[in-house]
């Protein structure tokens, strides 16, 4: 299996705090390492308790009640490691861009264009590229920014073919992960019924096919080399298993596949 992909998340709202901590976990790839508030040094905390990061992931929706952060996010002086800023908010905002320190930015995101496929985004500049959604990277031409790798501009993919109801149950059982009982009373239908149900969407996304080996190009992304490979590496970590953890993850990970934007 490849190495986890270890990330530290500072945000003060709560909602969007624990949104993004079960997107880490949920991922094969990443690896949650800690929470904390954007008031907090990241580095002295992570210091203190031994631990090792990859990506601190901030969000920036109180930077301008709190105009000393990126200062903090700039001064790793003294770390072995370089720890690399992605930063995540409702609106694209100049002055992060503007503030931040090239050699330390990994990206910038937009919650309602990225979506659930923030932990893609992530393994995206684990691989050395600079991710943007649309309205950053736009943002990023406007000010000349000028990032030290290969951008990768994502935004999140639009299901389409699947009901509202399926969606809502997408929603629930494969990306929360809820229980099935909690399925049950949450949706007011059978057990068995629920089983079918999350089945039919497994069909739906191709799963099975994926796990068997079998072509399964036109579900690829249009064969965009970048995704499949993602693709395959996930699909190599799980072996052989077809366990019924095994498939949700991998429906969790094509649930919330990206569209790469040109």
């Amino acid at each position: 299996m490849t190495k986890d992909i270890l990330v530290s998340i500072m945000s003060d709202d709560l909602f969007s705090r624990n949104w993004m901590s079960l997107l880490v976990v949920r991922d094969w790839r990443t690896r949650l390492v800690s929470e904390m508030n954007c008031q907090a040094n990241p580095y002295v905390i992570l210091a203190q308790d031994s631990l090792r990061c990859d990506f601190l992931l901030v969000d920036l929706d109180t930077l301008s009640s709190n105009p000393s952060l990126l200062s903090t996010l700039n001064n790793q002086s003294g770390l072995a490691k370089k720890i690399r800023i992605i930063g995540i908010g409702s609106r694209a905002e100049s002055r992060f861009l503007n503030r931040i320190n090239p050699d330390l930015f990994s990206g910038y995101l937009i919650k309602d264009e990225i979506g659930n496929a923030m932990c893609w985004a992530i393994t995206f500049a684990s691989d050395n590229k600079n991710v943007f959604t649309p309205s950053t990277y736009n943002l990023a031409c406007e000010i000349d920014f000028e990032h030290a790798h290969e951008k990768i501009i994502l935004k999140k993919r639009i299901q389409e073919g699947i009901t509202d109801r399926q969606k809502e149950i997408a929603r629930m059982a494969i990306i929360y992960s809820i229980g099935r009982r909690d399925l049950v009373d949450e949706l007011k239908i059978s057990e068995q019924w629920s089983y079918g149900m999350v089945s039919e969407l497994y069909d739906r996304f191709g799963v099975a096919d994926l796990l068997s080996g079998e072509d399964t190009t036109q579900l690829l992304l249009q064969n965009d080399p970048k995704i499949t490979k993602k693709l395959n590496s996930i699909i190599e970590d799980l072996g052989e298993g077809k366990k019924a953890r095994d498939l949700e993850t991998l429906a969790f990970h094509l649930l919330t596949m990206p569209v790469i934007v040109d």
